[in-house]
């Protein structure tokens, strides 16, 4: 027999509107350590889970109402959690929470709590004391409300799965991960070995005509995006740690050595013209990272936090960036797309910088287990990351460890979409338009990875409810 995570009783009800109201109760809580079973976020999947029960005849005993829900998905489906993750958008469109209480519990509330609290005719021992939420959630079909009634109480075994919270609204803005538009496979055309090779570096030039790449042994190659069609395949030369920008403005691309925090960056650099398709001299491209109008550009600064300087194409004067003020290293940066937003992602920390400035303007505490790559749409209201999975707890990979690939919505810092991948995520890249997200991904292997199998996926925007 399952443990209840969660209570639920229907306040409202309104099928003409497609839409319910929820109280959901955390009735699973750890006195001892003061913690509980956390309440759901925005995201359907916990919610097809409760509907699901409320048609599937376990509102209580005696009560034999079911509905077409519960013959429309069945047991395994439902505990299929890749299949809820997935699916639950067929059946509700929206969950919002409107109302929270006794959130956080405080220490004389703790006082008061037991470990667990069992649903008795639609009831629970203690309400008024439970951690719990109002929710208002929207269905596609008015029958998924059947056979619900206000005051409808039962318990749930259901638990938070992580899931897409996205909305209409955002829809337009979002890549859609489950259907890459175009998958390219660099390394099919190339020679020679590939041991330990694998795509270090990757951006759009900054009209969106040419999406180049290149590999930790310096081979680049671009593809035009009008068509996909690959019109460089070079090699860069030999580079210990190559660093690939595009020259601001045009269609000449550079390759360069890593600089650690405070060196002087040597001035040698490979450049090739796309256009003439030919190496050729350039100026002296800096840092490790610009923005897309070329007024801002990071390099390691070696200040003790594991941070960067933010200049301009000298390295004087420069802006130094206190992203935490103790040692926090950066893994992966990202300027938006409007040059307004500078995305500094620490091994679990998410900051933002305004780049004028060099102030960290918000933060996210502990937004992963770590994070692996990052790449902003234009105004950097939303932000593409490659990161430790939120899923693996419950997804069977074994000793297997894939990312995920997730957005945020920055405007109130929450994963809104995520695709549990099967491979791992080397770098990311949003086209200047905002049409694309770009994704290097690496296969996982058995015996050992980076041998020249990465693919690139490239996500179209507008995911769709299948």
């Amino acid at each position: 027999m399952s443990t209840d995570m969660y209570g639920v009783r229907v306040l409202a009800v309104d099928p003409d509107e497609l839409r319910v109201r929820f109280l959901v109760f955390a009735v699973y809580y750890d006195v001892a350590s003061c913690t509980h079973i956390p309440l759901p976020n925005e995201e359907p999947n916990t919610f097809l889970h409760f509907l699901w029960e409320a048609a599937s005849g376990y509102l209580g005993d005696g009560d034999e109402r079911t509905g077409p829900l519960g013959r429309v998905v069945s047991t395994d489906q439902l505990l299929d959690y890749e299949w809820a993750d997935t699916n639950a958008r067929r059946f509700i469109s929206r969950v919002e929470r409107v109302e929270l209480r006794n959130y956080p519990l405080t220490e004389a509330q703790w006082e008061k709590m037991y470990d667990f609290y069992y649903e008795r005719d639609g009831s629970w021992k203690d309400e008024e004391l439970l951690v719990q939420a109002e929710y208002e959630i929207r269905v596609t079909d008015r029958k998924w409300l059947e056979p619900l009634s206000v005051g409808d109480g039962w318990g749930s075994a259901a638990f938070p799965l992580n899931g897409d919270s996205w909305t209409a609204e955002d829809s337009p803005h979002l890549p859609d991960l489950a259907r890459p538009a175009v998958t390219l496979r660099p390394y099919q055309t190339t020679t020679g070995s590939v041991t330990y090779d694998h795509i270090t570096g990757m951006d759009f030039s900054d009209d969106g005509t040419y999406l180049a790449l290149c590999s930790d042994q310096g081979r680049v190659w671009v593809y035009d995006t009008a068509d996909w069609s690959e019109v460089v395949h070079t090699r860069a030369g030999d580079w210990i740690v190559p660093l690939m920008m595009w020259v601001p403005g045009g269609h000449i691309l550079v390759v360069k050595g890593y600089s650690s925090g405070g060196e002087i960056e040597e001035e040698k650099q490979w450049a090739y013209d796309v256009d003439r398709r030919a190496e050729v001299d350039a100026p002296f491209q800096r840092g490790h990272l610009r923005s897309r109008d070329g007024a801002y550009r990071i390099s390691p600064n070696g200040a003790g936090e594991g941070g960067f300087d933010v200049h301009g194409d000298e390295p004087e004067p420069s802006r130094r960036i206190s992203h935490a003020g103790e040692w926090d290293p950066i893994q992966c940066t990202a300027f938006s797309g409007d040059s307004s937003r500078l995305f500094l992602g620490a091994q679990q920390n998410l900051y933002v910088v305004d780049p004028a400035t060099g102030e960290v303007i918000d933060k996210v505490g502990d937004a992963s287990k770590r994070l692996f790559t990052l790449a902003s749409n234009g105004d950097g209201s939303y932000l593409a990351v490659g990161s430790f999975s939120r899923k693996l707890g419950y997804l069977d990979f074994r000793e297997e460890r894939p990312h995920e690939l997730c957005v945020w919505r920055m405007a109130d810092k929450k994963i809104i979409l995520g695709r549990q991948l099967r491979t791992y995520v080397d770098a990311l890249s949003w086209s200047p338009d905002g049409r694309w997200l770009a994704a290097a991904l690496e296969p996982l292997a058995k015996k050992g990875f980076h041998e020249g199998r990465t693919e690139l996926a490239i996500f179209p925007m507008g995911p769709v409810d299948d």
